[in-house]
């Protein structure tokens, strides 16, 4: 049987191995929830950083948002262009020339031009100046009436306004208003309802017709009066 003495050195061994026993375990408890916290920030950082459902750019494929906001838009108009359609008031005027068939007319810096075989498309966004020739007309009127507003009716959207015969500069001309809906766009497909003003020409080298559109609501007067005006053979 152990001595007294014995026992007590036993038992101050004891406690200081209890106290270390407890101490490492003490120090290992608080490290998982640590380890925790650390990965639910880095997880709170990841999703703070990944760009929300509306800041994805739209798929060009996805027809309720392929087409392009406002601000694209706006970045890749051509110079001197306008989003709405309306000619600004200090809009520049350049002068169109064609040899053949031979004729000129005048349009608005910035907007694009197509030669097309028989004529011109000079758009810009929805507004548009287009010039086709056709062959001479020995009677312009019995030409819209029998051939051209037919070929119109069938068109999305066609609805007449008025057929008269208005005056341009020191010309009279065969003159046709009417809504319609534009034509889609080639990149966005976008069409809207669309004011055309639409005149036949005569002159030596056949029969121009020339068609200026431009978006419901939006007031180009004087700039689609400018461009009927200027519009000569050569």
């Amino acid at each position: 049987m152990p001595s007294a003495s014995t026992s007590q050195l036993r038992r101050l061994l004891l406690i200081p191995a209890i106290g270390l026993v407890v101490a490492a375990c003490g120090s290992a408890g608080p490290s998982a929830p640590a380890a925790t916290a650390v990965g639910s920030a880095a997880s709170t950082a990841l999703v703070s950083a990944a760009p929300t459902a509306s800041a994805i750019p739209a798929s060009p494929s996805d027809p309720a948002t392929a087409e392009p906001s406002p601000s694209v838009d706006t970045a890749t108009e051509p110079p001197g262009g306008t989003t709405s359609g309306d000619v600004p008031d200090n809009a520049v005027f350049l002068t169109y020339k064609r040899s053949n068939p031979g004729f000129s007319i005048q349009y608005v810096e910035g907007w694009q031009v197509t030669p097309q075989p028989d004529g011109v498309v000079i758009k810009d966004k929805d507004s548009s100046e287009t010039v086709g020739i056709v062959a001479p007309q020995a009677d312009v009127a019995a030409f819209v009436a029998s051939t051209d507003l037919p070929a119109l009716q069938a068109q999305p959207g066609f609805k007449l306004i008025k057929q008269n015969t208005v005056k341009a500069g020191k010309s009279s001309y065969v003159h046709l208003a009417f809504h319609q809906t534009s034509p889609p766009d080639s990149v966005t497909g976008k069409q809207v309802p669309q004011t055309v003003d639409r005149y036949y020409v005569p002159g030596p080298n056949g029969l121009a017709v020339v068609s200026l559109a431009t978006p419901d609501g939006v007031d180009n007067v004087d700039a689609f009066r400018q461009m009927i005006e200027s519009f000569k053979w050569s």
